[in-house]
């Protein structure tokens, strides 16, 4: 999106069988200096090939089309890489459309009757919103991510739980030397770490992580099968974010990592501001 002032350009693709609509919707949102219509769709599958050649930022989307449903082409839209965001644009006010639409991976729903009271503060709402500006800024930088555990099957499952997250990269050690050694060449966005492992054990890596001015700040994740609460305590105290135990559920691990970035990124905002 270009700036336009204070506030970002939203490319936006409106989809709607009803050319006298599309007609309306044209000129209300041409009021908006903010919103650039960049195409019409007047199908479902229309939708779909006009956001794979133009890549808007914003689909307002019909429910009721003539071929495929709009929840069916919402569906395949945010299917595609970095998909665009999608607010339902419909007649009906029903809580099962709702329901359908959100399910689909939707980002609004506004009724047709809502359209001229709800529809700009919705997307203003998507795009003008603080911590999801954070978000994807962060999503399109890598995230090095360095995953310490002496078991090569362990490091694969960590890996494939994490793979979901936006710009994760990984680099794998088996044991806590090597960990140091990567921490002091690579720029480490977070560290997942084992408490034993062959050489140093976790808690001396932790330790050696948060000695250090330069590498102080990095997120540490123990993922450890140590289930007593005098290594729980041993690895907060020493500076651990999170502390897992063995066999952990992939939602957990995977929900705590997302937080721990997200959060981070909120602290990078104000330096990027001030520098």
């Amino acid at each position: 999106m270009e700036e336009s002032g204070r506030k970002k350009i939203i490319r936006t693709l409106i989809v709607d069988d009803s050319s006298d609509f599309l007609e309306v919707e044209k000129g209300f949102l041409s009021m908006e200096p903010h919103i650039e219509i960049i195409g019409e769709a007047l199908t479902g599958t229309q939708s779909i090939e006009m956001t794979l050649k133009l890549k808007p930022d914003l689909v307002l989307m019909d429910l009721a089309l003539p071929d495929i449903s709009g929840i069916e082409a919402t569906k395949k839209i945010k299917e595609i890489e970095n998909p665009p965001c999608v607010v339902i644009l419909t007649l009906y006010d029903n809580p099962e459309y709702k329901s359908l639409a959100e399910k689909s991976g939707a980002d609004g729903f506004v009724t047709k009757s809502e359209f001229a009271t709800k529809l700009i503060k919705v997307i203003n709402s998507l795009f003008y919103n603080k911590k999801r500006e954070i978000k994807e800024k962060e999503q399109i930088k890598m995230k090095n991510i360095l995953v310490a555990d002496d078991s090569a099957t362990m490091r694969k499952m960590i890996m494939a739980c994490l793979k979901q997250i936006k710009g994760a990269k990984f680099v794998e050690v088996s044991n806590g030397l090597e960990a140091i050694e990567q921490i002091a060449i690579k720029e480490i966005d977070l560290v997942t770490l084992d408490l034993n492992m062959p050489d140093i054990h976790g808690l001396e890596v932790l330790n050696f992580i948060r000695k250090h001015d330069k590498f102080k700040n990095i997120p540490v994740v123990v993922i450890t099968t140590k289930k007593d609460d005098t290594s729980r305590k041993a690895a907060l105290n020493l500076g651990a974010t999170v502390y897992i135990t063995k066999p952990f559920k992939p939602e957990e691990l995977l929900s705590s990592v997302e937080k721990i970035l997200e959060e981070k990124a909120c602290l990078k905002m104000p330096e990027e501001q001030n520098g």
